[in-house]
């Protein structure tokens, strides 16, 4: 649009003064540069602010440190360094699983014999509430047969004889004593039961993490993607350290492409306005898009809180926000590596007349990537 208002421009002049034969006064010569100069940048201002360009553009992903949850020298190693993988499918490596599978072992014996205690202690239980029944039976007789003797001697006096009544009364109480020490003994049991039963639980709970250890030993992907600075050979110890990571994994499951513009460019930008890529991976082609969001974040607009005032020196912005876009075509999209750069032009809902600039800037920079690779 420039280039066809500067030949407008130049015809103009060219009329004026060549066929018209105006005089040029200095007056008129300054009105008529002031009149290219203010149009020329009114048409910058317009399309800047109607379809914003940036050469700013990156493509990212995310990255997953390899940090495995078990330490132990790796037995094998199945993945190779940039080769895709599936998630939870395809394996990383092995760590040595025996020192694993002796502790499973060792806790799966502990956890039967637990069990066994249980129903030891299950059966105590039911012998303590047969104890109860048979010391109430006692306790009934003895009582019965004391208040007979009692009956006999109070009707007939010296045909049971106050020593042998006695007895009989003292042997009642005693099996009444026999009932409160069944009903102890059987508490005692169901206490006893108890603890068994939570000693079960416990030993299961270290079963478990046992076992949950043992399938850790081997390391799927964790996500869609591959491997890249691969650190691992066969015998390495592998540690649960995340400052010690095995390597690199990159997730191609999802693409992220941001581009940086000036803020006061991003004035009437929003979500879903229609953009347009073009990749230096790519050259010759432009791709199509949409706006997802616009980051209203910067890193330079972050404190940290130390107990150092900010120093005014060190307190700067380049003045420019960050935009995430979204390809129409996803495939295209997850085939993109990470670090991939290009340009590209948003096109909002305002001056859409001066977007052919933008238009006709990204596919001439698509194009020159074949002669300016850097």
């Amino acid at each position: 649009m420039i280039a066809v208002f500067a030949i407008c421009y130049i015809v103009c002049i060219w009329l004026i003064y060549i066929k018209l034969k105006i005089r040029p006064t200095p007056v008129n010569i300054a009105m008529a540069a002031s009149a290219g100069l203010i149009s020329v940048g009114a048409i910058v201002v317009l399309w800047q602010f109607s379809s914003p360009i940036s050469n700013n553009l990156v493509v990212s992903r995310y990255t997953i440190s390899i940090v495995p949850q078990v330490k132990g020298p790796i037995d094998k190693i199945y993945a190779d360094a940039n080769v895709p993988l599936k998630k939870g499918v395809d394996k990383l490596f092995e760590i040595q699983k025996t020192p694993y599978e002796y502790t499973v072992t060792q806790i799966s014996a502990s956890f039967d014999a637990a069990n066994e205690t249980v129903d030891q202690m299950d059966a105590g239980v039911a012998v303590a509430e047969a104890g109860i029944q048979v010391a109430i039976a006692s306790s009934a007789a003895a009582k019965a047969q004391y208040e007979s003797a009692k009956e006999s001697e109070n009707a007939l006096a010296g045909s049971i004889g106050k020593v042998q009544l006695e007895q009989l009364n003292q042997q009642a109480i005693a099996a009444q004593a026999n009932v409160v020490k069944a009903t102890a003994s059987k508490d005692q049991a169901v206490a006893s039961l108890a603890v068994a039963k939570s000693t079960v639980k416990s030993i299961r709970a270290n079963l478990d993490n046992a076992e949950f250890d043992l399938k850790q030993c081997t390391v799927y992907a964790p996500a869609d993607g591959f491997v890249t600075n691969w650190q691992v050979r066969e015998g390495t110890m592998a540690v649960p350290l995340p400052l010690a990571p095995m390597g690199t994994f990159i997730d191609t499951s999802e693409a992220f492409i941001v581009a940086t513009f000036g803020q006061n460019h991003l004035m009437h930008v929003k979500p879903g306005d229609r953009a347009e890529i073009a990749f230096k991976s790519r050259p010759g082609q432009v791709f199509t898009g949409q706006v997802v969001t616009v980051i209203q974040a910067s890193g330079e607009g972050q404190f940290t809180t130390t107990g150092q005032l900010a120093n005014a020196a060190s307190i700067h912005s380049p003045g420019k926000f960050a935009v995430k876009l979204k390809m129409d075509d996803d495939s295209l999209s997850e085939s993109l590596a990470i670090g991939t750069t290009g340009t590209t032009a948003i096109y909002t809902d305002v001056g859409s007349p001066f977007q052919i600039i933008s238009k006709v800037t990204v596919r001439i920079k698509a194009w020159m990537y074949y002669l300016m690779p850097l």
